[in-house]
């Protein structure tokens, strides 16, 4: 810092001012020095890490450095350099001014710098952001500036999470563009800016620990700063407040929504370690909690539901079973967890069910949604579920279709026939809470049973409903799924309403390359080159009928997400039929994933209508020439005691009988004992389920 000498200037003041110069060059120095120590010790969590630069974030930041931001990470948006339209007029996108006030450009021009020492891209990190400091009104304002809110100020900041100015700063501190002056212009702004929003901290959600975590490490980061020791007091003992009270007990985030659940999980891990290593950042997170939310991270990878998305075509890697198994190890919390979660585990708070075959790309996968109420990023999608197999997604969630609601596809993502669950006359479920009967697993076979009892409304769903409900109609939908496993998947439904109003079976498929479908028998099948799936209402209500979708804009049907902000046309499959003058109507949907272009050939058949009587009979022929014959009773309340031909105290049978007429295997739930056909096949004094082959001892 040079300060030139004037003529004439007395001697003792050209002293005190090359003394008040050395002193203004030390301190700065210091707040340096202090900053890069900062960061190398918190180098260790991913806000702190430059990525590398690939070619691909090198020719980004070539085009950052010219003014142009990425919305998404993908859209290129002209913006310039100065004079900045900060509320984000450019495009009408509720994320977009959001994205660009969350200056996550700066990324990419702190990994092109780091890697090249290329002085216009840490000139355009300073262009950025002094273009937004000439129009910081934080040190007075009494509201969030237009484009802004406490979430973009908490990842602006810099979070344990997301780099922000905070973060990225000490990769452009050998830049002659970051000179003293500019530092400390951006200090004083965050400082304002950590102060506005430590007074405005949002009340519950992602939102409130991020803001938290910008306090924390705001404060990590610059100790120098005058408000340094306040924003540290109030952002740990928040911190602590909000990780005790944000994961239910099953270890999953209150939004219910796998993609947020990550973030909160990776911030929970992050204040695991962070209380190691500055113990006055201690907010005393239960790590028992953080392994069981990794847990549901790797789980619901492949899911999509509410607010989220999943790949069409499972990925090379299971990325969130690294994750998991990596902070596993870096908290020191692998020797005493399991390498691998279940393959089958259940979120019972969460209301959520997830199995697989394998923990491998690949593997058959089903996730079953029976969720608890989330908030604003849940969908209203109760009952519904997700299958792939042999790496491709059959059945969907439609997941995030748009965030924009004035684009017809963001509420529609969110509604009720936009998922694999049944309606009312085309209504939404209200938001109520479904409710996880059973689930029983065995080596061959899943059953899940649910709930839901919240009626079917006419109004629209964005972020709630924000013009209430509308009229309803009275609903009362129970699911029962049975998985026998590599082979098929049966979904019995019962639907009660009231008399006159339609029933909507609805199955969102995932994209497919080709399908067909046969309205008489009620089939649908898809003609990919790799895996296929049958759908078929293998045992319809009277007078039901079908109806195809695939991309369609009028009606709004058959979407499923892609990148957060994308639709991809895909097929989804409607069954219509009458609701019941009294008895609920029950339905049976079998779906069966094969290889090939020859769809396989099941054959179905009940001795009478499904919805009267407590004791319902089905047999299911199968393409081997086996037969599986399955009985229940309503609500699995009830024994299958009629000896049609099966009397046993259980709620629920399935037998099967080979093609040569030998009873092959039997799975029962909750039974002591099983005659068939006035024979027993064995005996026991507990009732469970049992997986079993008749004629062997139990």
């Amino acid at each position: 810092m040079d300060v030139p000498v004037r003529k004439g200037v007395p001697v003792g003041r050209r002293i005190f001012f090359a003394a008040l110069v050395a002193v203004l060059t030390a301190q700065a120095a210091t707040k340096r020095s202090a900053i890069l120590e900062r960061a190398t010790a918190l180098s260790t969590f991913a806000a702190q890490q430059v990525r590398e630069a690939t070619p691909e974030i090198l020719a980004q930041a070539e085009k950052i450095a010219q003014g142009t931001v990425f919305f998404y990470g993908r859209t290129p948006v002209e913006v310039g350099l100065k004079d900045i339209d900060w509320s984000g007029s450019h495009i009408r996108h509720q994320e977009w001014p959001a994205q660009l006030n969350r200056f996550f450009h700066l990324g990419q021009l702190a990994s092109a710098y780091r890697a090249t020492h290329q002085e216009r891209f840490a000139q355009a990190a300073r262009a950025y952001i002094e273009d937004w400091i000439r129009g910081d009104r934080y040190q007075s304002a009494a509201a969030f500036k237009v484009g802004d809110s406490g979430l973009n100020m908490a990842i602006r900041l810099g979070t344990s999470v997301q780099a922000g100015w905070g973060g990225t700063l000490p990769v452009f501190l050998g830049s002659p563009a970051f000179d003293d002056a500019f530092v400390d212009e951006v200090l004083d702004s965050v400082s304002r800016q950590a102060e506005f929003l430590s007074h405005r901290l949002t009340a519950t959600g992602n939102w409130r620990i991020a803001e938290l975590d910008a306090l924390v490490f705001t404060a990590l980061r610059f100790p120098f700063l005058s408000n340094a020791q306040k924003l540290l007091d109030t952002g740990v003992v928040g911190m602590r407040n909000a990780l005790a009270t944000q994961f239910l007990p099953d270890g999953v985030h209150i939004e219910r929504a796998p993609g947020y659940a990550d973030w909160m999980t990776q911030v929970a891990a992050n204040y695991v370690q962070l209380g190691r290593l500055f113990p006055q950042a201690d907010a005393r997170v239960d790590a028992e909690s953080v392994v069981r939310a990794l847990d549901y991270g790797a789980q619901s990878e492949l899911f999509g539901v509410n607010d989220s998305t999943a790949p069409h075509r499972d990925p090379k890697r299971l990325s969130r079973l690294a994750v998991r198994a990596e902070l596993l190890q870096r908290l020191k919390l692998d020797a005493s967890s399991a390498a691998q979660p279940p393959l089958e585990q259940v979120f019972p708070q969460a209301g959520q069910v997830f199995l697989r075959t394998e923990w491998k790309p690949g593997a058959d996968y089903l996730a079953f949604d029976a969720s608890t109420w989330g908030g604003g990023h849940s969908h209203l999608s109760r009952l519904s579920f997700v299958f792939r197999s042999k790496g491709r997604m059959l059945v969907a969630d439609p997941g995030i279709l748009n965030y924009e609601m004035s684009d017809p596809l963001g509420s529609y993502g969110k509604s009720t026939p936009a998922h694999s669950t049944l309606n009312v006359g085309g209504g939404n479920q209200s938001g109520a809470d479904a409710q996880l009967l059973r689930t029983e697993f065995t080596a061959e076979t899943a059953l899940i049973q649910a709930r839901y009892q919240g009626g079917y409304w006419q109004g629209q769903y964005r972020w709630a409903f924000n013009k209430g409900r509308a009229s309803g109609a009275y609903g009362d939908h129970e699911r029962i799924l049975f998985w026998v496993k590599g082979q098929y998947i049966l979904v019995l439904d019962s639907m009660s309403a009231d008399a006159g109003a339609e029933i909507r079976n609805c199955w969102q498929l995932g994209p497919m390359d080709g399908w067909s479908h046969d309205p008489l028998t009620l089939a649908w099948w898809s003609r990919n080159p790799d895996v296929n799936l049958l759908l078929e209402l293998i045992v319809p209500p009277a007078t039901s009928v079908m109806r195809c979708f695939e991309g369609s804009r009028a009606p709004l049907r058959g979407w499923v997400g892609f990148h957060g902000n994308d639709a991809v046309a895909a097929p989804l499959v409607e069954f219509q039929y009458p609701a019941g003058s009294s008895n609920a109507v029950l339905s049976a949907v079998l779906l069966a994933a094969f290889s090939g272009q020859a769809r396989p050939n099941y054959t179905a058949k009940v001795t009478r209508d499904l919805s009267r009587g407590t004791i319902h009979h089905l047999e299911l022929g199968l393409p081997d020439g086996s037969t599986d014959h399955i009985a229940w009773t309503n609500g699995l309340a009830l024994p299958v005691d009629d000896g049609q031909p099966f009397t046993t105290d259980g709620t629920f049978l399935w037998h099967r009988t080979s093609a040569a007429g030998q009873a092959a295997k039997c799975f029962v739930l909750d039974g002591s004992y099983l005659k068939h056909n006035d024979v027993l096949s064995f005996d026991a004094r507990e009732r469970k389920a049992r997986l079993f082959v008749p004629g062997k001892s139990q």
